[in-house]
């Protein structure tokens, strides 16, 4: 990489970005004036709302009640009615019957009457539909909480009681041990990482957008990859010049909230000077000084996500469409700071977005721990690189780079214009894995608590049946997408045999990972209680014929052979097999399914027959049922199977079995072509 090729890329590139006004407002006008305006504004705008309320009198009334409406006028006129909040003042009703009332009160003439039920509980009748109406009923609380008191004070000293030590036979009072600096630190550090992380966002996003999408819809790209630069200079180029921009725009978004949140807090100490409250700012510098090296940091992972989904876009409309959802995934997880059992640890410090978002917390609660601090910085680092080496790989890819992108959906054609015997396009692929995975949420899951393994044919029944609608409606070659075709003996065999191996290979896997994942091995627990509870036939047919079936058309079927039309075989290996992995929504249960998915592809394409990798699927489902309901035979059978925790030798036995079989299977499914580059027709 030429570093002065890309210190001009870098330079033309940011010219360019600054060219745009809308750019410049962003960074300079809406941060500098705008959010103290809206803040301070705000501020000031809920005090004097307040301040009217408080200075407002409201008109109270009380039904068939002359007594205790006498009592109420007493408190109010009293020497103690400065101790309410609301000035409430009791006015007098000329009707007798409640609908004059009810009336009075709907007319505004009172904001609240009191009235007693048939048991004798007094009951306050007010509007919450009306602001005035809703306050005039919490002043007549606070009135009525008075009035009890004096009551059991009269009561009690009639009995001849003390009433203090009746009422208070122990004193108490709360000792804040926090200084003011971390109390106000935690209360900052509760909202400040979900702004820190939507103004990265808000600084990013549209200069992505311009770098990517509006280079295609300027016409400009096609030029750009003719220049005398590598795609990777010209890609760190962009990518350098959008992170500076959402740096120095959060940057100052930052420093601007920051300033008004501090006149705030200067303003409430001024008129708070008889309590005596002083703040130090100073012990807030090092927690700002690490937050701005987080916010860079996290600026660069922003920048390049931001960039490798826009990049997929052909115009400033559909980029804006596709970045929405990550904005709102990315605003979500920030959420993590205000749950309070969510601390920052060695495993949430590896979590992208959430980390950030915990580090700020810590940070202005004064908890400096330098091994996660570094963590996190380390992460939010590497997560970056990755995104930017995969935006390199689309750049690289003209097939990735010039296609139709997400707009490549064949489903929103109509039926009667479709093509009989095409292919789905990607975006159908992932409109039949949302919608599926929608199904599974909502009707899935309430068919599996409602009605158990019954619940669990229905979801079966969805995966199976959706692939099969989705290809119907779109004419697609039944034949060709789901690789309709009778395998040899060997190609079984050979997927059996690969099948057993990555089999055991997962089973080393979760017993390495199932001590980091506890809570989600619980979870596998609970279905495994479902297997004890029903009949094994019954099971047999929910659990391991119809996944084979319906799970294969859907992963094997519909997603890999429509991915192999955009891409190689190896990436669509690939892709398919972190699919179906993920599908199954559970972390332990990704990564021991991973080798078993890896290894259905792989059958699936070698064989070009997905009866293959159904057989394998049966086969390794049907195994997993034998293990649950009869574990005492399994264990004498293969007893390093049925360990919770894999002894040295199991742990060499599985690792020699699993190579022996997984070598066995690759050479029976051996075929020399099958990686071939050429795409199919």
């Amino acid at each position: 990489m030429n570093t002065k090729r890309l210190t001009a890329l870098f330079k033309r590139e940011l010219r360019d970005i600054l060219r745009d006004k809308k750019t410049i407002v962003m960074m300079v006008v809406v941060p500098i004036i705008l959010y103290p305006l809206l803040i301070i504004g705000m501020a000031f705008l809920m005090s004097a709302i307040i301040s009217g309320q408080e200075e407002k009198t409201y008109s109270v009334a009380f039904y068939k009640e002359p007594e205790l409406s006498d009592k109420i006028a007493g408190i109010l006129a009293g020497e103690g009615e400065d101790e309410f909040t609301y000035e409430l003042k009791v006015v007098k009703l000329k009707g007798d019957d409640e609908a004059s009332y009810r009336e009075a009160l709907n007319s505004g003439l009172i904001n609240a009457y009191v009235r007693r039920d048939e048991s004798g509980k007094y009951r306050i009748c007010y509007m919450s539909a009306n602001t005035d109406s809703e306050t005039a009923a919490y002043g007549l609380k606070d009135v009525f909480s008075v009035l009890r008191d004096e009551l059991r004070s009269e009561r009690i000293e009639a009995e001849g009681l003390m009433v203090e030590e009746i009422f208070y036979p122990i004193e108490y009072e709360t000792e804040d041990l926090s200084s003011t600096e971390e109390s106000l630190g935690n209360r900052i550090g509760s909202f400040l990482p979900f702004f820190i992380i939507t103004v990265i966002l808000l600084g990013a996003i549209y200069p992505a957008i311009d770098v990517t999408a509006g280079e295609r819809e300027r016409g400009t790209l096609e030029t750009l990859l003719t220049l005398p630069v590598t795609n990777f200079e010209m890609i760190m180029s962009k990518f350098l010049a959008v992170s500076v921009i959402a740096s120095v725009t959060a940057f100052l978004n930052v420093i601007s909230m920051g300033g008004a949140v501090a006149f705030l807090v200067m303003s409430s100490l001024n008129s708070m000077a008889e309590l005596n409250i002083s703040i130090d700012f100073k012990a807030f510098i090092p927690g700002m000084m690490f937050t701005v090296l987080t916010m860079i940091c996290f600026a660069l992972l922003v920048t390049a996500v931001c960039m490798c989904v826009c990049v997929f876009a052909h115009n400033f409309k559909e980029a804006n469409n596709y970045i929405t959802p990550v904005m709102l995934i990315f605003m979500f997880l920030s959420y993590t700071a205000v749950i309070p059992d969510f601390e920052l640890n060695k495993i949430t410090a590896a979590i992208p977005v959430v980390n950030v978002s915990l580090l700020v917390r810590e940070l202005f609660k004064f908890n400096y721990d330098y091994v996660l601090f570094f963590i996190v910085l380390f992460s939010t680092v590497a997560y970056s690189l990755i995104a930017i080496r995969i935006l390199a790989f689309i750049y690289n890819s003209e097939e990735i780079l010039f296609n139709e992108g997400f707009r490549n959906m064949r489903l929103f054609d109509k039926r009667s214009d479709m093509k009989k015997g095409q292919m789905p396009g990607t975006g159908d692929v992932v409109m039949l894995l949302c919608v599926t995975l929608l199904l599974m949420f909502y009707i899935g899951n309430y068919a599996y608590m409602k009605f158990g393994v019954f619940g669990v044919f229905i979801q079966q029944l969805l995966i199976l049946l959706m692939p099969l609608l989705f290809a119907w409606y779109m004419k697609a070659d039944m034949k060709r997408l789901f690789m309709i075709k009778k395998p040899s003996v060997r190609e079984m065999l050979g997927g059996v045999f690969l099948g057993f191996g990555a089999y055991m290979f997962a089973v080393i896997l979760s017993s390495v990972l199932s001590p980091v994942f506890l809570k989600s091995l619980e979870n596998t627990r609970a279905l495994d209680d479902l297997i004890n509870n029903s009949g094994f036939l019954v099971l047999l047919f929910v659990s391991a014929i119809m996944p084979a079936i319906g799970e294969e058309l859907m992963f094997r079927g519909f997603t890999l052979n429509t991915l192999k039309v955009k891409y190689s075989v190896c990436i669509s290996i690939v892709i398919t097999s972190v699919l179906f992995a993920a599908y199954h929504l559970s972390i332990i249960r990704f990564f021991s399914l991973l080798p078993i998915s890896f290894a259905l592809t792989y059958s699936a394409c070698k064989s070009k027959s997905i009866f293959v990798s159904m057989i394998m699927h049966f086969v390794n489902n049907s195994f997993s049922i034998i293990q649950a309901k009869f574990p005492g035979k399994i264990e004498r059978l293969l007893p390093f199977l049925s360990e919770k925790e894999l002894s040295w030798g199991s742990f060499g036995i599985l690792i020699m079995l699993s190579v022996i079989f997984i070598i066995a299977g690759l050479y029976l499914l051996r075929d020399k072509e099958v990686f071939s580059t050429v795409r199919n027709p």
